[in-house]
């Protein structure tokens, strides 16, 4: 009740000095000019509207009360000017007249002024500058054809200046005008109005102004009536459209052609004024005084603004400058200037004793830091890591620079030695190991470093000795993170070749040169064959078949991995769909696909699992899932919600590489998991070592508890094969059973299978010899099956 009993008072408060100033228009506006009530209907009409519609802005569209009052006061002068001008036609302008064009005039200047500096878009001074030089070359014009010729008239100085200062106010208008037009306000409805109304106004004014002076004829009755009238009502129409407050209140963004549209007005209105003052010839000295004056002002106006240009172009350039060279977070060199640094250090140091060194370091896991302490406090730390590297490269004299987000460089120009850079590398590696205090917490945090030395008696570019670096850096952050990595020829080759094998691999799956090779899994208490792993390999066009663990972590670091990964499933499930369909395996037969980080990351990668599933009309509980441990622990929360959802669709999960990680047991309990793979670390030991066989047994014991199903890799002898059936293990998979093959050769392949699944190694407890080839027939392309178990180890799919 309060706030409305508050908010209707203020309401009545505002309202009130309107209807008063209504009043007050009505009756003393036009007695003070002519002594008399002026009471034409259209006037008193046109009167109320004006506080109507201010009263209306401000009590409804929340306007500035002050942008209503000049806007109404310019209304009001409009129309009692006007009614001025319907007591006579042929006789020179009245006071009135003159008063009334100016307060109209005075009124869009402040309105249109002021939003026109909320917009400037350039410095106060300069604007300012631009504005007088249009005014007084608006002012040299008007002096010319209308000033002068009102003097030579008869008329009063005084009454014809006022005449006259009119157009330059004028000319301002519209200046102003089209500067708000190119400060983003071409769809501002109001702005339109006012424009319109501004533009009627200005024409019309100094049409009147030329009929004066005789230089034109026009019935200066239907002009002031039609004029005037369309500008007040378009005036009145701005005042009162919502759009107003956001005129004067929106900021925008400047337009680039803004400051061309002001130096055009500027050229115009000097252009204007020097050619009407060459054109007509001086009448008197009162005239010569008057053009020297205002030319000589024009002059100075257009030097200042030369100058302020200048200066602004000097001040425009060091602040590029600066930006250019200098770090805005840290205060070090930007990349730029660094290359320039290590240019002119190459070369002062050119056959000379000292072999100038690149040092790059980059911050390990640094985006964990930004995770967990997000933007400001990630800048603390490069702040801080920038200081120390910058003061432990100080003490020998080297240059620092930051050249990415958390990218460091040093350039050193007194080195002698690889083994002195080394020694400096470890130096600023052990400034940046200190723990650092962030909200009251201590982070510790590692770099990688790579050092590139210029050869002797060779001569590098700042480019190739910074890009040594970048390559010996990323040797260093492979090899482990948080150590030097000192570049070699033989990096630059390794380098060369992954960007082969990358731009290869763009467009492979479109030109069918992966291939799926498929190894069995088998039961180890039947032999029979109860799935199969998809494992790819790449055939390039030049007939050599390239492993996994080339092109696969290439892949997943360009994240082409998740589009590859998307082939192999689909590929894989429509394999296995003909298989059955065919009779080459039993309907329960499964599939196993690997999948990397980056398609767990992906969050329509279920959406991919479904459609695969629904396109193969393969049950989903035959396929398979395998993953490594290393996945789930790099994002745990992502991981799992990507995990259940793929199980809610039926598919199941298993655990790669299982016992090579360092959670194994947290990752069993709180991850959807059916099945565990043994590592083939573990399993090439089962037979003579000990300690594997207590790990294996340990393994096989936790899965059994936990009800999952086991799998077995690398098995290559019939001894592991052995140890792992007597230590209970379900599955297994290995050279000793299948190489991986081709689908065309699996019918062939099942075939050998199942005649080695009647062998004694699958049908009683009793020992076997070791190393002894198994007694298959090698079907045509069957991949190998029953050769010597030590061959080389198949590669996952991912």
């Amino acid at each position: 009740m309060t706030d409305t009993t508050s908010s209707n008072t203020s309401r009545g408060q505002l309202i009130l000095p309107w209807a008063l100033l209504g009043v007050a228009s009505i009756v003393l506006v036009p007695g003070l000019v002519r002594g008399e009530v002026v009471s034409p209907i259209w006037n008193v009409v046109m009167v109320l509207l004006a506080v109507g519609a201010a009263t209306y802005s401000v009590v409804v569209n929340r306007v500035n009360p002050i942008y209503g009052v000049v806007m109404s006061i310019a209304v009001l002068h409009l129309v009692v000017s006007d009614a001025q001008r319907d007591l006579g036609v042929d006789r020179p302008l009245t006071w009135a007249e003159i008063l009334g064009d100016l307060g109209v005039a005075i009124g869009l200047v402040c309105v249109l002024g002021f939003s026109t500096a909320r917009r400037l878009g350039a410095p106060a001074g300069r604007y300012l500058v631009e504005v007088f030089v249009v005014l007084t070359g608006a002012s040299i014009a008007t002096w010319v054809v209308l000033t002068e010729p009102l003097l030579e008239r008869g008329d009063d100085l005084p009454r014809a200046l006022l005449a006259s200062v009119f157009l330059p106010i004028n000319v301002l208008v519209a200046a102003f005008v089209v500067d708000l037009w190119n400060h983003g306000l071409r769809t501002n409805r109001s702005m339109q109005f006012a424009a319109i109304a501004a533009i009627i106004f200005v024409m019309g004014s100094f049409a009147e102004r030329l009929q004066l002076v005789g230089t034109i004829d026009l019935d200066g009755s239907v002009m002031a009536a039609t004029i005037y009238s369309a500008s007040a009502a378009l005036m009145l129409a701005a005042i009162v459209h919502p759009s107003f407050r956001h005129h004067l209140t929106d900021s925008a963004s400047p337009d680039p052609a803004v400051g061309r549209a002001r130096l055009m007005m500027m050229g115009v209105s000097v252009l204007v004024a020097v050619t009407l003052t060459a054109v007509r010839p001086p009448d008197g000295p009162a005239d010569i005084a008057f053009r020297v004056v205002a030319t000589v002002l024009l002059i100075v106006l257009v030097v200042v603004r030369l100058a302020i240009a200048l200066q602004e172009h000097e001040t425009a350039h060091r602040s590029l400058q600066h930006r250019i060279y200098t770090d805005e977070l840290t205060g070090l060199a930007t990349r730029t200037r660094f290359v320039e640094q290590v240019g002119e250090v190459i070369e002062t140091n050119w056959r000379s004793e000292h072999l100038p060194t690149v040092t790059q370091l980059n911050l390990d896991r640094f985006k964990n830091i930004n995770d967990t302490f997000g933007h400001h406090g990630a800048n603390d730390v490069l702040v801080e890591v920038a200081r120390r590297i910058e003061t432990a490269a100080g003490t020998f004299g080297a240059f620092v620079a930051r050249i990415g987000g958390d990218e460091f460089a040093v350039v050193d120009g007194s080195t002698r030695t690889i083994d002195e850079a080394v020694e400096r590398a470890e130096i600023l590696r052990a400034a940046v190991s200190s723990p650092i205090v962030i909200n009251e917490a201590p982070i510790f945090i590692t770099a990688s470093i790579g050092v590139a030395m210029v050869p002797k008696k060779r001569s590098l570019t700042a480019e190739e000795l910074l890009r040594r670096a970048d390559i010996a850096n990323h040797r260093a952050k492979g090899d482990g993170a948080n150590r030097v990595a000192v570049f070699d020829d033989s990096m630059q080759a390794n380098v060369a070749k992954r960007m082969d094998i990358e731009h290869a691999l763009h467009g492979a799956i479109g030109r069918a040169e992966m291939r799926l090779y498929h190894q069995p899994i088998v039961d180890i208490g039947s032999g029979r064959v109860s799935g199969f792993e998809a494992l790819i390999r790449w055939q390039r066009p030049d007939g050599t078949t390239m492993s996994p663990v080339t092109f696969i972590p290439i892949a997943e670091d360009t994240g082409m991995i998740c589009e590859i990964g998307a082939w192999a499933l689909r590929d894989a499930l429509g394999e296995l769909r003909r298989w059955i369909d065919s009779g080459v395996v039993s309907p329960s037969t499964t599939m196993s696909v690997n999948v990397s980080p980056r398609q767990v990351a992906d969050p329509n990668f279920a959406n991919i699992v479904r459609q695969a599933l629904i396109a193969s009309a393969v049950p989903p509980h035959l396929l398979w899932l395998e993953m490594t441990e290393s996945m789930m622990l790099d994002e745990p929360e992502l991981a799992e919600h990507t995990l259940r959802e793929i199980r809610s669709l039926g598919v199941q999960l298993a655990l790669d590489d299982f016992g090579t990680g360092f959670s194994s047991l947290s990752l069993l309990q709180n991850f959807p998991i059916q099945r565990i793979k043994i590592d083939r670390a573990f399993v090439q030991g089962i037979a003579e070592n000990t300690n594997d066989r207590s790990l294996v047994r340990t393994i096989i014991a936790l899965g059994h508890s936990m009800g999952l199903d086991l799998v077995a890799e690398g098995v290559e002898t019939v001894h592991q094969l052995q140890s792992l059936r007597d230590l209970g293990c379900n599955k297994a998979q290995g050279f000793l059973i299948s190489h991986p093959v081709p689908a065309p050769a699996m019918r062939s392949t099942m075939t050998a299978l199942a005649e080695l699944a009647q062998l004694s190694l699958f049908q009683s407890r009793e020992p076997i010899a070791e190393h002894v080839d198994l007694p298959i027939p090698v079907p045509a392309g069957a991949g190998m099956v029953g050769m010597s178990p030590r061959g080389p180890i198949g590669q996952p799919v991912i």
